[in-house]
């Protein structure tokens, strides 16, 4: 995995891996947006040039997605989360809690994209993990349920 995790031209790896070090996270708006500019600069300067599986890569996607989220920028964040899973279930294989968690975070903005059928099948792959990482009683896994509910009663009112 060493070799995935490094993948793509350095020169780009090693601006975004700074860029990233740089990311603090903002209380204000205008900050989100300045964070949420220099990643969309750094993703799109380096398409072709760094693969997702990049860990700076990676990050980076992460960081544009938080930034999405506090911008409320639905469809983006989506975008960016939906890039992101790929890498994630490479890096954090079988039951592993941080994968669940963003499976459930994009399974949510799957949801307010009324992708109703996709949001359902990756808040199971989320569940599935998260009732071993988590138990069925954290607060984290009773808000999983109820979204998935949600999603499977929409379902089948379609």
């Amino acid at each position: 995995q060493d070799a995935e995790k490094l993948a793509g031209d350095e020169h780009a790896w090693k601006e975004v891996k700074d860029a990233v070090n740089e990311v603090r996270y903002p209380k204000s708006k205008a900050g989100w947006e300045q964070i949420l500019a220099r990643c969309q600069n750094l993703l799109s300067r380096n398409k072709g040039r760094l693969p997702d599986t990049n860990i700076y890569q990676l990050k980076m996607l992460d960081c544009a997605m938080d930034a999405c989220v506090n911008l409320e920028s639905w469809e983006e964040a989506l975008y960016y989360g939906s890039r992101t899973l790929g890498p994630y279930r490479l890096y954090y294989p079988g039951f592993h809690p941080l994968r669940a968690v963003q499976l459930m975070r994009v399974g949510k903005l799957q949801y307010s994209q009324d992708m109703f059928p996709q949001a359902l099948e990756t808040l199971k792959q989320a569940y599935d993990i998260m009732k071993v990482t988590h138990g069925t009683d954290h607060s984290l896994m009773q808000a999983l349920v109820e979204i998935k509910e949600q999603c499977e009663a929409i379902m089948r009112t379609q």
